[in-house]
């Protein structure tokens, strides 16, 4: 009796090493970041911005932020930056130096190069708010003291006898005069700024303005701002949108369109590293079902550049006033984290997509071998 024994024949493959699986990963989405970079920045947002009318609406923001200024200078607790552009920081900047040349100077018109500054009631914005509009002096002089944490003033029984000591008195004086730059503030002048006039303004005056709100003419400040808020909110969700829509687009060209048009299911960076996934268990071709399921999975990490679309429109302070797509952001790195940890721990070197769609990414060179072996028919 004849006994037939089959002979098995092990091959032996290589799967792709771990930084080459990782540059592939990087590959790809640092291709379908550029794209989305392009569309976002040539075509998508400019195209968002038109159909939404932003510079229509921003023209607005502009008009009702001037109103808001022009409400407070006319009420007299703001004063107006004639040099620089009119904006409500600078306004609030050059107020403060009216403000401290009150208590800085004796004469009601010191200084000839800015007619404003001096010894002038009108100057003295904070003191405006608390008797015109609070009535209250007793609180001024209660809140002054509270902020006067370097003791730079002299107080007595009255909202009149509020002094800058000479000390203090004769360097900000000078310093008002001479020195336009902030960088080369002195201490003491950064300390009156930041301390005394900016919670005095800030925490004080403009806080209870937003409390309590001030109406001039049947033009509530409250209500202007209330609406600029709206303009903006509506112009920061053209930016979320046409940032998920550019990245889209890119994850539909990278991860869907090209490995559906060929044959082989390569990314683009699959194609120009000779590489392509197969089947982790039959070592077969995979099919349009894993292909979906695995643009979906790299639809989710390619949204981690979302944040970085709008800077060279908006800069990178503007981005991170963005909720949402900081939001985005932080989920999609983290699954990117987790996937590069599946790279690194994993024996076959498979990403957290690889594993979901029971898929192994091999070099050409590998899928040779099986080409040969007529594992996998050509």
């Amino acid at each position: 009796m004849t006994t037939n024994e089959e002979e098995k024949k092990v091959i032996e493959l290589k799967p792709l090493g771990k930084w080459k699986r990782i540059l592939l990963a990087l590959g790809d989405y640092f291709i379908a970041f550029i794209l989305s970079f392009i569309l976002f920045n040539l075509a998508i947002f400019p195209l968002g911005k038109l159909i939404c009318k932003t510079q229509e609406r921003n023209a607005e923001a502009e008009r009702l932020q001037l109103t808001a200024n022009n409400m407070l200078i006319n009420s007299g607790l703001l004063f107006e930056e004639k040099v620089l552009d009119n904006t409500f920081e600078n306004d609030v900047n050059y107020t403060f130096k009216v403000f401290l040349s009150y208590y800085a100077f004796d004469e009601e018109k010191p200084v000839k190069d800015d007619e404003q500054y001096g010894h002038r009631l009108e100057n003295e914005v904070i003191r405006t708010y608390y008797v015109n509009f609070l009535k209250d002096e007793a609180k001024y002089i209660e809140d002054f003291k509270k902020v006067d944490t370097d003791n730079m003033f002299d107080f007595g029984d009255t909202i009149d006898d509020i002094s800058l000591k000479t000390d203090y008195k004769n360097i900000l004086a000078a310093e008002l005069v001479e020195i336009t730059d902030e960088d080369k503030y002195s201490t003491a002048m950064t300390n009156f700024r930041d301390h005394i006039f900016a919670r005095l303004f800030y925490l004080n005056v403009y806080e209870d303005i937003l409390d309590k709100d001030l109406v001039i003419d049947d033009i509530s400040f409250n209500a202007c701002l209330a609406k600029i808020k709206q303009i903006n909110k509506s112009l920061q969700w053209v930016v979320v949108v046409s940032c998920f829509i550019s990245i889209t687009l890119s994850w539909g060209a990278v991860w869907v369109l090209y490995p559906l048009l060929n044959k082989e299911r390569r990314t683009p960076t699959m194609s120009a590293m000779r590489l392509s996934k197969l089947n982790y268990k039959a070592l077969s071709p995979i099919s349009r079902n894993n292909v979906m399921i695995q643009s979906f999975y790299h639809f989710v990490l390619s949204m981690s550049s979302c944040l970085i679309l709008p800077v060279l429109y908006f800069g990178i302070a503007y981005c991170f006033n963005l909720p949402i797509l900081i939001v985005v952001t932080a989920i999609s790195l983290l699954l990117s984290i987790v996937s590069l940890f599946f790279i690194l721990f994993n024996e076959h070197n498979r990403s957290g997509s690889d594993i979901l769609t029971n898929t192994v990414v091999l070099p050409t060179s590998e899928i040779d071998i099986l080409y040969r072996e007529n594992i996998i028919n050509g």
